[in-house]
């Protein structure tokens, strides 16, 4: 699994999760959601260990330019320190539709209650050419949880574990817009 394709496997799946009815009092806002991810091939586990340190290396004009070229997306990331950290504007909006912000990928995601506050989830993607499962907690408006297995069809021995943890930031989204909007900027480019 090349290092683009696990990246926007993990974008997609960490985000493209619609939400259950128990979590329609989660609060809209700005999110922060960390990904904890571990890689059943080595070689893709050193490389993204590889990619952590060079930008731990990064001067600060570099790290910057990153940062606001992922913000032009409607996503502002982290990768240091071994985790994947997003900010994410969530709107009532999207809460009311039942879906968390839009990812840039088709995907298809299917939800089944698994008790008072849990939900099965399964998604199969055709861009990225991905698919994966899992179970999404919400524990609170301004708490949830996620451990998902995404697999890359390209290359079905390739598998990624991966926790979520979502926290509410505040009701303020300062310069991060909503991921729909930047879906949607996407989606107009790639109709160009």
């Amino acid at each position: 699994m090349n290092i683009r394709t696990t990246l926007i496997a993990l974008l997609a799946s960490s985000t493209a999760l619609a939400l259950p009815a128990f979590a329609q009092d989660m609060k809209p806002g700005l999110w922060e959601q960390t990904n904890n991810a571990t890689y059943s091939d080595g070689k893709v586990q050193a490389n993204m260990s590889d990619i952590q340190k060079m930008i731990a290396n990064l001067s600060p004009e570099q790290r910057q330019h990153v940062q606001q070229m992922m913000q032009q997306n409607g996503v502002q990331m982290d990768l240091a320190n071994g985790a994947m950290s997003s900010k994410l504007c969530i709107t009532r909006e999207m809460i009311e539709r039942k879906q968390l912000p839009i990812q840039e990928g088709d995907c298809r995601t299917q939800m089944t209650p698994a008790g008072d506050n849990r939900l099965q989830v399964s998604f199969t993607c055709t861009r990225p050419h991905a698919s994966g499962e899992g179970e999404m907690t919400v524990d609170s408006p301004t708490t949830y949880r996620a451990q998902m297995r995404i697999h890359n069809q390209d290359q079905p021995n390739q598998v990624v574990n991966m926790d979520v943890a979502g926290r509410w930031l505040g009701a303020d989204c300062g310069s991060v817009r909503p991921a729909t909007a930047a879906g949607e900027v996407a989606a107009a480019k790639r109709k160009k």
